[in-house]
């Protein structure tokens, strides 16, 4: 029976913390210890440095050149934001099994063993068919520890083996990413085998493949003002165009992979510029502060939703056909519109305070929900042709209502003048984002599933998902300004794109 105990905060730090210096300054005592627990070494072991290969496959030299960027720069390695968290799974909290699994899931090998996020035993269940002996490890195979020696015991730790002797881990508390020579003490040994990660695993658990085959493009304010787009790939595109202070981009499909991008530019009217450069000015003001919402229409064209400068809702399309309610918004908010059945359906705060929504047949909705004030809502269309939309309400807690007026309260405290983003999931129900009051980026299901993201972001921005592959993707401005996205599988990508402060990024499935 094996035991799924993950990284424990009570475990002793002795042997982990011994820093690689220790090992490797008397070439007598490197020899004893890795002859102690029975890997061949060389007459020296030689410190593998910044190790980036030397595996069985491809996958194993992929995942030690990971973990090695992870490396801890107070252990000499390059990254100097990492440090050790108990349930850490990056950019910069680690524990040991994160590490793990992160290395290999970029990889395109998921240890989760169809857990949502794997502890030290999951990943030795996921490996168990690919077990072979500790004296013939290769570069890029799991080392496990028990509190026994044997699998009989609580799982307690594990690394990848770099060759040589060394290792590379999540060490412990107090400490970060580190490259070490093998160790074993009492309490907490090294097992006499190690784990052989092989292509035949990927996809068996939460994670796998499911967002490295589909693409993405992000559109934002940079921090110069101007409008540019970035695809997964890093693709960026500069447009020559001003975005007014404060306010966002909203971006929707054109098709054949072709999109548009809707903005308040800065002198306070509205533009679209589609994804080939060809731009357009609508003869529709807008409120400061606000930002248009998008969604695209049959044919190639496309419909928008703005607060415009009376304080008044309006939509407007591709041909400039537009279209006035008689609804006003308060100050500082915007739309977010979504097609439902033939038509579309926008979602509002009121100049009362109140959650409404209007259809474009204008029928309108009051759900008797007071929101946060300088928060907006997000809407998306449900599998059963009505919407559920998601606000901050005036508690500062998370809330959704659908369009029969079901309410769901999530325990869930918003960032003070932050806005959540919300999305269908092809599987059904859907999925919120939000910043927390915490600052930390947040996701949550309609079955209250949640999953904490160790990313901190901007203050007064809100961050965007959307359904990429079989899970999803969340745009953010991070707490250093700079774009991020991060995956439904935990996998973060930083951009190198710095973005105006109070503002926020847009993101497409393409």
């Amino acid at each position: 029976m094996i035991n799924t105990q993950g990284d424990l905060g009570t475990m002793p730090t002795t042997a982990r913390s011994r820093v690689r210096d220790t090992f490797i300054g008397i070439a007598a005592a490197a020899i004893a210890i890795a002859a102690s627990i029975g890997l061949a070494v060389p007459a020296m072991a030689t410190q593998p440095g910044q190790n980036t290969g030397g595996g069985p496959s491809a996958a194993a030299n992929s995942a030690i050149a990971y973990a090695e960027t992870m490396w801890s720069k107070s252990d000499g390695g390059p990254n100097s934001s990492t440090y050790y968290a108990l349930g850490g799974n990056g950019p910069s909290a680690w524990d040991c099994s994160g590490l793990v699994w992160k290395a290999y899931l970029q990889a395109g090998i998921d240890l989760s063993n169809g857990t949502s996020r794997p502890v030290v035993g999951d990943e030795y269940n996921a490996l168990k068919s690919n077990i072979v002996s500790r004296a013939n490890a290769e570069p890029g195979d799991i080392l496990f520890w028990t509190s026994t020696g044997t699998t009989s015991g609580n799982f307690l730790h594990d690394g990848i083996y770099l060759g040589n002797g060394y290792m590379i881990a999540a060490a412990a508390p107090g400490e970060g990413v580190k490259e070490q020579t093998l160790w074993s003490e009492p309490g907490e040994q090294l097992l006499d085998v190690v784990g052989r990660p092989t292509g035949s695993l990927s996809g068996s658990g939460s994670g796998g493949s499911t967002v490295k085959t589909t693409s993405y493009v992000t559109a934002a304010q940079v921090n110069t003002g101007k409008l540019w787009s970035i695809t997964a790939s890093k693709a960026a595109t500069a447009y020559p165009v001003g975005v007014a202070a404060g306010t966002s981009p909203a971006i929707a499909s054109l098709g054949s992979g072709k999109y548009v991008t809707a903005f308040q530019a800065a002198g306070g009217a509205l533009w679209t510029i589609d994804s080939g450069g060809a731009a357009t000015s609508f003869p529709v003001g807008m409120q400061a502060g606000t930002s248009p919402s998008i969604i695209p229409t049959s044919g190639g064209g496309y419909v928008i939703a703005v607060q415009t400068n009376t304080g008044k809702l309006w939509t407007i399309t591709n041909t400039k056909a537009a279209t006035a309610f008689d609804i006003g918004m308060a100050a500082g908010t915007s739309p977010s519109i979504a097609a439902v059945g033939s038509g579309y359906v926008v979602a509002v705060q009121t100049n009362t305070g109140d959650l409404w929504s209007v259809t474009n047949t204008k029928a309108a909705t009051s759900f008797g929900v007071g929101m946060q004030a300088g928060t907006s809502p997000s809407i998306t269309a449900t599998a059963n042709g009505g919407y559920v939309i998601a606000a901050q309400t005036n508690t500062g807690a998370l809330w959704s209502v659908t369009n029969t007026k079901a309410a769901t309260a999530f325990p869930v405290g918003m960032q003070d003048g932050t806005s959540p983003s919300i999305l269908a999931l092809p599987s059904g129900g859907y999925v919120i984002a939000v910043q927390t009051n915490t600052g930390k980026l947040w996701t949550i299901t309609d079955g209250k599933a949640a999953t904490a993201f160790d990313i901190g972001m901007a203050a007064d921005t809100s961050p965007s998902i959307a359904a990429v592959g079989s899970g999803y993707v969340v745009a953010v401005q991070t707490n250093g300004s700079d774009l991020w996205t991060v995956t439904n599988d935990d996998a973060a990508t930083s951009f190198g794109v710095g973005m105006k402060a109070g503002t926020s990024p847009a993101i497409l499935a393409q």
